[in-house]
Formats: C-alpha cells, structure tokens, sequence
C-alpha cells in the first residue's frame, strides 16, 4: 500500500510539473501581448525619445570585447572603453557567451554610432547606450541584442531606465524566451551575475534569482 501511494505521489508531482510547465508556455505570449498593448498606448514601439543632442557623441565602434563591451573612438581619436548599460550578456566562458560576442561584432564593429553616457562603472568604463543609424529611426544597440536572445535585460539597473524604455526591455526579453531565441534555447539558461557570483565563491549558487535587490547606484555587471 505504501509502495501505491507512493507511485500516486510522484504521478501527481510529475503532474504538477507538467502544468507549470504548460502554463508558462502559454502565459509568456500572453504576457508579450498586453506588453505590446501597453507599448502601443504609450505610443509605438519608437524608442523611448531620441537621444539628447546635449548629452551625446559621435562614436565609431573600434572592438568589441564580450557581448555587451565595446571599445569605441570619437571625432578626436580618443578611445574608451563602453559597457553597455541596459543588458548583461552572457560571459565569455559561459554557454552562447562566444555567440553573443560575434553577434555584437557583426551588427557593430566598424559602425558610427551615437553615444548616450549614464555614467560609470567600478571599472571606469562608460556605461551607456548606443544607437545605431537605422531607416526610418536610430535602433538602440543593447535593445537589440535582448531582442535577438543574446543578452538579459539588466534589471538591477530597470529603475534608471525610463519607463517606457524599461517595459520595452521586458517585452523584447519575454518574446526572445517564448521564441527560444539565442540563448533561450537552452532549458534553463544560467544569467551571468548569478554565473559571476559563483566564480567569485567558486561554490554552487543555486537559483537564478535577478539582482533586483542591488541599489541604483550599485556596478553594472562584469
């Protein structure tokens, strides 16, 4: 008897599974749908206003490090090094880390691009976002990439964002994970803090849990 009620359990657990399971299958292209609704109210899928001219350069993309590093040179010559401020794309080391690289260095490398500063890292990297001179309007770099399933939207830092650039970052990340695009096409794809944070321990981090607890103020990742 004990054995039967046993066997009933895991059915039931096996059951249960499956359901989430399904139930996450559905609700993501649900949840993409009232997004875009919602975008579409707030006016389109635009980006959230163009850049101000007060606040940017003219930059041409020299290098690119990982998924979301580049280096970039200005009118003048002068170089720095630009963290990408809205996404954290997988580490070199990890799975798709290699593909994300190569996915930046085609749409980017060589490219004029406009730089929209949101400050520095622990590193001294500029953190900020690029836009890329497309028809009919400029495309934001780093949305781009989220889009594509290549990076996660970053959002220890989603309250900097403006509010409309931050949901369509959440949109374009729930529609990548219901496509399995990129990344997404592995089962349980690791995210790079919680992939850091354990090579800095060099002990087993369970969870995925975003780093939504970290201060506004805190470093962009790695």
């Amino acid at each position: 008897m004990a054995k039967l009620g046993d066997g009933v359990a895991r059915r039931i657990g096996h059951q249960r599974q499956a359901d989430r399971g399904g139930y996450a299958r559905y609700a993501m292209p649900w949840m993409a749908l009232v997004g875009a609704l919602w975008l579409a109210a707030c006016g389109g899928p635009r980006p959230s206003g163009t850049p101000s001219q007060a606040s940017t350069q003219t930059v041409t993309v020299v290098s690119v490090h990982d998924g979301d590093t580049v280096r970039v040179r200005d009118a003048r010559g002068q170089e720095q090094t630009v963290r990408l401020a809205t996404i954290d794309a997988p580490e070199l080391d990890q799975p798709y880390g290699p593909q994300a690289r190569e996915a930046l260095r085609e749409r980017a490398l060589g490219r004029a691009a406009t730089l929209e500063p949101r400050g520095r890292d622990r590193y001294g990297r500029t953190l900020a976002v690029l836009w890329l001179p497309t028809d009919p309007q400029p495309q934001d770099l780093a949305l781009w990439l989220v889009e594509q399933g290549w990076a996660w939207h970053y959002t220890a830092h989603a309250r900097e964002q403006p509010l409309t650039e931050r949901w369509r970052y959440a949109l374009a990340e729930a529609l990548a994970r219901s496509s399995r695009k990129g990344l997404w096409a592995q089962p349980d794809p690791q995210p790079p803090w919680t992939w850091r944070r354990a090579q800095r321990s060099r002990t087993p981090v369970l969870g995925h849990r975003r780093p939504d607890s970290l201060p506004a103020s805190a470093p962009t990742g790695d």
